[in-house]
């Protein structure tokens, strides 16, 4: 592959754009997936930038009883900024509050309505393996807990949750509440996430090529430009027949973890983690099951 030239100013805006496309659309999918496939608490339908939704309003999964999701959509064309505690607390470029105040008070907002939310930001940023509490994230829930919470309040990892706090105007218990909801789902390359939509929509009985992600996306982006900030499962179903992508029937999904976390565990129906059950922490050393795990142990 050939080096692209540096991108404009409007490059990156249209990118951006077509990124949060991309990711309503995987909401749009999940709506049509898990009533095709009648789940307990299925999604009925897909806010992009939605109404009373504060700073999470990019992408809302409302589904028939709560919790709901709310997710800020943040895309970068620059690897130079990981997600960390500058990029979490900086004051905005015109001077406005940080990401993790606006985050803070959507959610204070939320708590006090009495809503109980999932919180996310998705972002093809990276981690930052050198910060004190993004660097603990549990890559298999996302959520930077328990590890977040560990240590006094003089180690690098208290230290740092008192600067969270102070920054988000919350105390350390507040913060430690919006921690336990607040997934940070990051490395979100876009050649990943047409890849996850991929599957996807194979998995939905869907064309699953990327130019039927495309198509799929541009509908999403379609709607906003009409003014639609809500797009329902009839909606969506019409947006199907409309772009002819339907194959076949939906297909419930299995995902099995054996030596390291599945990305795409969430969007699967059931699971199967054998990952504590084999020795040591790392995907690459380990060898063999943890006992109970022979026949003879198994008999005991």
């Amino acid at each position: 592959m050939e080096p692209l030239p540096a991108p404009s100013p409007t490059s990156v805006r249209i990118t951006g754009d077509h990124y949060q496309w991309l990711i309503a659309w995987t909401g749009c999918l999940t709506l049509l997936r898990e009533n095709a496939i009648h789940t307990a608490n299925p999604a009925i339908s897909v806010g992009v930038e939605a109404d009373d939704a504060g700073n999470l309003d990019d992408v809302v999964l409302l589904r028939r009883n709560p919790p709901h999701t709310y997710t800020q959509v943040k895309y970068t064309v620059s690897s130079a900024t990981p997600v960390n505690e500058e990029y979490l607390t900086k004051p905005s470029p015109t001077g406005g509050p940080s990401i993790l105040k606006k985050i803070a008070k959507t959610w204070r907002t939320f708590t006090a309505d009495g809503i109980d939310a999932d919180l996310a930001i998705v972002t093809n940023r990276a981690p930052d393996p050198h910060d004190p509490l993004i660097a603990v994230r549990d890559a298999r829930t996302q959520l930077l807990l328990p590890k977040a919470a560990d240590g006094t309040a003089r180690s690098k990892t208290g230290q740092a949750r008192t600067r969270w706090a102070q920054n988000a105007g919350l105390s350390e218990t507040e913060l430690h509440d919006l921690l336990s909801r607040l997934r940070f789902d990051l490395s979100r390359e876009l050649a990943h996430v047409y890849e996850q939509l991929q599957l996807l929509m194979a998995v939905c009985g869907l064309r699953n090529d990327s130019h039927a992600v495309d198509e799929g996306a541009n509908w999403v982006a379609q709607q906003v430009r009409d003014g639609h900030r809500t797009l329902t499962l009839d909606m969506v179903k019409a947006a199907v027949d409309s772009l002819n992508l339907k194959t076949g029937p939906a297909y419930a999904i299995l995902s099995i973890a054996t030596l390291k976390p599945d990305p795409l565990a969430a969007e699967a129906d059931h699971t199967i983690n054998w990952i504590d059950r084999f020795e040591t922490a790392s995907e690459y050393t380990k060898r063999r099951p943890l006992a109970p795990a022979t026949w003879a142990q198994l008999q005991d």
